[in-house]
C-alpha cells in the first residue's frame, strides 16, 4: 500500500516530513502514528490506514514533497525483507507558501456560482462566497513558471522586488534538476546590497547556554519577520470601558461555566463588538496582496494562543460574525483547548481573515502587534484594571473608578488609512460601552 502525503488544507501545496516514527521492516498497525507532517502552520501526526510492515521509505525526514507524492510502503513482511533498504529521497526542503488569497475575476461572487480559482496542480486557492476584489488591476497566474517547472507565490513576489529574471532562475533550477522555484532559489540569485555581508555567529561568554529554536519558533520567527520586512505598520489604540460588559460577565459567568465549562472571559466580548465593527469597516476585513485589497464577504477570527512560552499558534474561529458572545466564547474555549493539547487539525488554522492577540493576563498596558500576513490588521486586547477616570455628572465633571483598557489595532498602511482604521476602534468602543451585552446571551 502507497503512503500519500495527504492534504492538509485547500490552500497548502506541500508538506514536510518533520520525523518518521517507524523505521524500514517495523511492523505497522492501522491507526498507528507513523510519520508527522510541518507546514508553516501547523505540525501533525499521520496515522497509518493499513496493517503491514513498513518496506519502504521513499521521502527522508526534512524533506518538503506536493500534496499526493508517495512517501512510504507498508507491504507484507515478505516483502519488507526483500525490499532493498535504499537512501531514502531528500528533496530540497522549501519555505512555507503563504496563504494568500485567490485573485481571479472581479467584483463579488455569488452563492449561485462556483467560487474563481487560480492556480493548477494540487492546490487551487478560492475565493470564498461574497469575498469581494477591491480595485482589481490584473489577473496574477498561478504557480506555473518557464520550463515547465512551478513556482511559489513567495518566490514570485521576490522576483518582482528584486527585478531578477525568472527566465535565468528558471534555467539555474532546471539544470540542477528541480521541479519548483522557491524562495531560497531567488534569494540565492539576488544582488548583495552594498557592504552586505552574512553576520558571524556570536562568541558565547562563559556561562552562556545555546537554545535552539523550536519548530514552532523557528516558523513563527520566518512568517513574523516576512511581516515586519514587507508591512508599512501603524499602531494606534483607544481606551475602552469595560463597566457595561463587567456587569453582564458577572451576572453570567457561573451559570455559563456549569453550563457550558468555559470561563466567560473579556475576550469573547471583544471579539463580538470587533466582528459588528468589521462589519461596517470591511477593508479591515481583508487581505493584501500585490495591488489588491480583497475584501471578505465572512469573518473568520485568528485567535493567537501561547504554547506555554514555548512557541505561538493562531487558530481560527470561522464565521465568527454569526456567533452570539456565548457562542464565541465556547468557540473559542474549545480551538485554544485544542491549540495547547496539539490536537488542531489543518482546517483549524486556516482562512483567518483578522486576528486577536490577549495578553491581558499578564497585566499588559498597550500591545502593538505584528500583522498576520496575508491579513491587513491585527487587534490587541491588554488588561482590563479599576482605574480613576473623569466622567461627566449632571453636578459637573468627576472622578470616578472605572474598569478601562487599551484596544489596539497594527494596521497595514497600504491598505486602507490612519483616519479609516481609527473609525473602527472608534466604532468597536461605542459597541463595547454601549450594547445590551446581556441581551447578546439570549
Amino acid at each position: 500500500m502507497d503512503v500519500i502525503m495527504p492534504q492538509l488544507g485547500e490552500t497548502v501545496a506541500e508538506g514536510k516530513i518533520a520525523s518518521w516514527f517507524k523505521q524500514v521492516g517495523d511492523k505497522v498497525e492501522a491507526g498507528e502514528n507513523l510519520f508527522e507532517i510541518e507546514t508553516d502552520k501547523v505540525s501533525m501526526e499521520v496515522q497509518a490506514t493499513a496493517s503491514g510492515v513498513l518496506s519502504e521509505i521513499r521521502v527522508a525526514a526534512g524533506a518538503t514533497v506536493p500534496v499526493g507524492t508517495v512517501v512510504a510502503v507498508v507491504g507484507s513482511a515478505a516483502g519488507a525483507i526483500a525490499a532493498t533498504r535504499a537512501t531514502p529521497i531528500a528533496l530540497s526542503p522549501a519555505l512555507p507558501l503563504p496563504n494568500a488569497p485567490a485573485l481571479a475575476g472581479e467584483g463579488r461572487v455569488g452563492l449561485a456560482g462556483a467560487p474563481p480559482t487560480r492556480g493548477n496542480g494540487a492546490a487551487r486557492t478560492k475565493l470564498a462566497p461574497f469575498d469581494e476584489v477591491h480595485t482589481p488591476m490584473e489577473n496574477f497566474g498561478a504557480a506555473a513558471a518557464p520550463l515547465g517547472l512551478k513556482i511559489t507565490p513567495l518566490a514570485r513576489r521576490l522576483i518582482r522586488q528584486e527585478g531578477l529574471d525568472l527566465a535565468a532562475i528558471a534555467e539555474n533550477v532546471k539544470a540542477r534538476g528541480g521541479w519548483r522555484i522557491a524562495a531560497a532559489d531567488v534569494r540565492a540569485r539576488a544582488p548583495a546590497q552594498p557592504g552586505e555581508r552574512k553576520p558571524a555567529p556570536l562568541p558565547l561568554r562563559p556561562g552562556d547556554t545555546v537554545e535552539p529554536l523550536n519548530r514552532i519558533r523557528a516558523q513563527t520567527a520566518r512568517h513574523l519577520a516576512d511581516s515586519w520586512r514587507t508591512v508599512p505598520h501603524v499602531f494606534q489604540a483607544i481606551e475602552v470601558d469595560f463597566s457595561g460588559i463587567e456587569r453582564a460577565r458577572q451576572a453570567l459567568k457561573h451559570e455559563f461555566l456549569e453550563r457550558h465549562g468555559a470561563a466567560l472571559t473579556y475576550l469573547p466580548f471583544v471579539a463580538r463588538a470587533l466582528c459588528l465593527a468589521l462589519a461596517e469597516f470591511r477593508r479591515l476585513n481583508a487581505s493584501f496582496d500585490r495591488n489588491r485589497l480583497i475584501l471578505h464577504g465572512d469573518i473568520h477570527l485568528g485567535i493567537a494562543v501561547d504554547l506555554d512560552h514555548k512557541g505561538l499558534i493562531v487558530p481560527v474561529v470561522h464565521h465568527a460574525d454569526e456567533m452570539t458572545v456565548g457562542g464565541l466564547a465556547k468557540a473559542i474555549a474549545r480551538q485554544v483547548e485544542k491549540a495547547r493539547k496539539g490536537k488542531l487539525a489543518p482546517a483549524d488554522i486556516e482562512g483567518a481573515t483578522y486576528t486577536i492577540t490577549n495578553n491581558g493576563s499578564f497585566g499588559t498596558l498597550f500591545t502593538a502587534p505584528i500583522i498576520n500576513l496575508p491579513q491587513v490588521a491585527i487587534l490587541s486586547l491588554d488588561a482590563v484594571q479599576k482605574r480613576a477616570i473623569v466622567v461627566e455628572t449632571e453636578h459637573g465633571d468627576a472622578l470616578a473608578p472605572r474598569l478601562v483598557a487599551m484596544v489596539g489595532q497594527s494596521f497595514d498602511h497600504r491598505a486602507v488609512d490612519g483616519a479609516y482604521a481609527a473609525a473602527l476602534l472608534r466604532r468597536l468602543k461605542v459597541i463595547a460601552e454601549s450594547r445590551d451585552w446581556a441581551g447578546d446571551f439570549s
